[in-house]
C-alpha cells in the first residue's frame, strides 16, 4: 500500500478556511492514515478571503506540500466589492463583466500553466499512482485535464459545485460564448477523468451521462461536539450568506413572535457568525429585533466549534433560485456534529431536502412559506421552555470524514487498479 502515490492539486489548503478547504484536508489526514503517501500542490501567497491559522496546526505531518507561485487579480474584486453581482453602479458591473469574460475559467486562470508544468514533471520523477483534482476554482480541473494529457496519470476530478451551471455562473453577465466554452470543457474534463467525484447525487446522476465512473461523495464532519446550554433559546448560522441566500422570511417570522410573544423575545438571541452581505445585516425585520441579532466576523474553526455547541436552532440557507437542486453546503454536514435541530431554507425536491429529511435532522422551507416557518419556531421554543429533547437524527454518523473516507480509499484504489 506504500506505493500508492496520491498528488492532490487544491486551491484552498491550510492557512486558507471557510469551507472549501476542508474537503481534502481531511481526506489527506485520514487516508495517510491507511498508508497512502500523499503529496498536495496548492498556492503559494493565495488571495484567500479566510485565513485559519489553527487549520495548519491539523495537517498529518507526513502530507508533503508544494506552495507553486500564483497570480490572482482578484484584489481589485475585492476593492470594488463585486461579491454584489446585483449591484447597479456601472464601474461594478463593467468589472463583473471582466471577471465573467475575460478570466477563463476564473481568476486563477494564470496558475495553469506553471502547476501543469511542475506536476507532469513531479508526476514522472517520483512514480505518482494517481491524481486528484478538486474544485472551485475549475482551473484546477482544466490542470488536470493538461496534466492527464502528458502523463497519461490515472485522474479523479472531485466536484465540490456544479461547473457550467453554477450558480454564481448564472448570475454573472456572461457571453454565450463564454457560457458555451465553460459547457465544453466541463465535458471535456468529465470525459478525460478516470473516475469522477461529486458532493450532491443529482450532479452525479447528470455526470453519469458522460462519464459512467462517477459517484457521489459528500463533504462531512470529524466528530460530534458535546452542547453547551447559555439560559437562551439560541439561533445560529457559520459561513457565507450572500443576498441570493437572504431568508427574508426568517427575520420576519422572529419580529413577528417577538412582538406578540414576550417570553419569546425575552429568550431569543440570533447569532450568524461569518461573511454577511450588507442587504442581509440591513434587512428592516433585522432591525427591529436588532438588540437580539449579532453579525459576527469568521474566527478559527477551533474556536468556531465551542460557539456553534450553544446552539438550540442552527439555519443553513441555499441558493433562492428555482432550478438550482444540487448544491449542497458543506456546512449541512458540518451542522450534524452539533446534533441540534436544522432550520433549511431550499428547494423542497432539493439534494439538500432530501438528506435532512431521509436523515431527520431538520425541517426545510422553500422561500416562500411562512406559516409552517413560524409554527415550527414556535414549537422549537415550546421544546426548549419545556426541556424536551425532540430530535431523533437518523445515520448521521455515516457522514462522518472517517467513514466517506473509506469510499475515497476504495474510489483510489478502482481507478489505479
Amino acid at each position: 500500500m506504500t506505493n500508492n502515490k496520491l498528488l492532490v492539486i487544491s486551491y484552498y489548503w491550510p492557512p486558507s478556511g471557510g469551507s472549501g478547504v476542508q474537503r481534502w484536508l481531511n481526506f489527506s489526514n485520514n487516508l495517510i492514515k491507511k498508508g497512502w503517501d500523499i503529496t498536495v500542490f496548492t498556492a503559494k501567497n493565495a488571495n484567500y478571503p479566510i485565513i485559519d491559522n489553527g487549520l495548519s496546526r491539523i495537517v498529518n505531518k507526513s502530507i508533503k506540500v508544494l506552495r507553486i507561485p500564483i497570480f490572482e487579480p482578484t484584489s481589485l474584486f475585492k476593492k470594488t466589492n463585486t461579491d454584489n453581482i446585483n449591484s447597479s453602479n456601472f464601474i461594478k458591473k463593467f468589472i463583473l463583466w471582466i471577471r465573467a469574460n475575460l478570466f477563463f475559467p476564473d481568476s486563477r486562470m494564470f496558475w495553469i500553466k506553471k502547476v501543469t508544468k511542475q506536476a507532469s514533471d513531479y508526476i514522472k520523477q517520483n512514480n505518482i499512482n494517481c491524481l486528484v483534482t478538486t474544485a472551485p476554482p475549475f482551473s484546477t480541473h482544466i490542470i488536470g485535464l493538461k496534466i492527464k494529457r502528458n502523463t497519461n496519470i490515472k485522474w479523479i476530478s472531485d466536484f465540490r459545485d456544479p461547473w457550467s451551471d453554477f450558480f454564481q455562473f448564472k448570475l454573472l453577465p456572461m457571453t454565450s460564448y463564454q457560457r458555451i466554452r465553460h459547457s465544453r470543457f466541463e465535458e471535456k474534463c468529465l470525459s478525460f477523468a478516470d473516475t469522477v467525484i461529486t458532493t450532491s447525487p443529482s450532479l452525479t446522476e447528470r455526470y453519469s451521462l458522460v462519464n459512467s465512473n462517477s459517484y457521489t461523495v459528500t463533504n462531512g464532519f470529524n466528530s460530534f461536539k458535546e452542547n453547551i446550554e447559555t439560559g437562551k433559546f439560541l439561533i445560529m448560522y457559520s459561513g457565507v450568506l450572500k443576498s441570493i441566500q437572504n431568508p427574508k422570511n426568517l427575520w420576519q417570522i422572529l419580529s413577528e413572535i417577538c412582538f406578540e410573544n414576550q417570553d419569546f423575545s425575552n429568550d431569543l438571541m440570533v447569532r450568524f457568525i461569518g461573511d454577511f452581505d450588507n442587504e442581509i445585516m440591513n434587512n428592516k425585520d433585522v432591525k427591529l429585533i436588532e438588540s437580539k441579532v449579532k453579525f459576527e466576523k469568521y474566527i478559527e474553526k477551533s474556536k468556531l466549534d465551542i460557539e456553534m455547541s450553544k446552539a438550540n436552532v442552527l439555519i443553513l440557507s441555499s441558493v433562492n433560485l428555482k432550478d438550482v437542486n444540487n448544491i449542497i453546503p458543506g456546512k449541512l454536514f458540518y451542522y450534524f456534529s452539533f446534533r441540534r435541530p436544522i432550520i433549511a431554507f431550499s428547494n423542497l425536491n432539493s439534494d439538500v431536502s432530501g438528506i435532512i429529511s431521509k436523515s431527520n435532522t431538520g425541517k426545510v422551507f422553500d422561500f416562500l412559506n411562512k406559516v409552517d416557518l413560524k409554527n415550527h419556531i414556535l414549537e422549537l421554543y415550546s421544546d426548549y421552555k419545556s426541556k424536551t429533547n425532540n430530535f431523533n437524527p437518523t445515520g448521521i454518523a455515516s457522514y462522518s470524514y472517517n467513514n466517506l473516507s473509506e469510499n475515497i480509499d476504495a474510489l483510489l484504489k478502482k481507478t489505479i487498479n
